[in-house]
């Protein structure tokens, strides 16, 4: 499938969606994410990038996800395109009450494309999630998502900030009573340059369930430190 396709039919998927999303009766919830980065070269053209994150929610008064993750990048097509393998170990406190232990592993393809001092950007990514069977049983374990990311990025000239806007939106692909997309993320971000290296990364993000029994609007407040090489 081409790029352009790709791009036309994730659009017809959001708008089939729309529907879901205009509910009245949906909670709304208030969270923080605290978390820092680290990206450097590995060897050659393969890049390696580490990531902690702590995320709080209920009015930011409840400790909610600890995640641990790693990617690999490599770039193809004079670096406009990126094929990406995550790994990730999340400690995360469920609806039944407890924390509980999970695991990620994602596939994701990036493409870019630069207009001026504008950037535009298309991620498509296949997540699957696998939680602990020794402390609860599941109907759908692990749970596989295909996200789709739209990201324009805007570099002000002569600047240290750089504003970035995304959405995303979350496919659940393997539960044969509910393979729809579930939710839509939109991102806006705010990068400050320290130094060469170093970014203050501040974001407001919003995460919308939709086609969902119970769905939520959940709010979160992000502030990351960025170490990048």
């Amino acid at each position: 499938m081409s790029f352009k396709l790709h791009i036309a039919l994730v659009g017809l998927l959001l708008l089939a969606a729309w529907p879901s999303f205009a509910q009245s009766e949906r909670e709304t919830d208030l969270g923080v994410i605290l978390s820092a980065k680290y990206d450097a070269p590995l060897f050659g053209d393969l890049a390696i990038g580490v990531e902690e994150e702590l995320r709080f929610d209920h009015g930011c008064a409840q400790f909610d996800r600890w995640l641990n993750s790693v990617e690999l990048e490599y770039p193809f097509l004079h670096k406009r395109m990126h094929v990406g393998l995550t790994g990730g170990a999340i400690r995360r406190y469920n609806d039944k009450g407890y924390y509980e232990n999970r695991g990620r592993v994602g596939l994701d393809i990036n493409y870019a494309e630069t207009y001026q001092r504008y950037k535009f950007s298309y991620r498509s990514r296949l997540m699957a999630t696998f939680r602990d069977e020794s402390v609860g049983d599941y109907r759908v374990n692990p749970k596989l998502y295909w996200r789709n990311r739209f990201q324009v990025a805007y570099q002000m000239p002569n600047s240290r900030f750089k504003y970035t806007l995304s959405t995303e939106l979350h496919w659940l692909l393997n539960d044969p009573k509910a393979s729809v997309i579930d939710n839509i993320r939109t991102v806006f971000t705010v990068d400050y340059r320290l130094s060469r290296h170093q970014y203050l990364e501040f974001s407001a993000r919003m995460d919308n369930d939709i086609q969902v029994k119970k769905p939520v609007d959940r709010f979160y407040f992000g502030f990351t430190y960025h170490l990048k090489y």
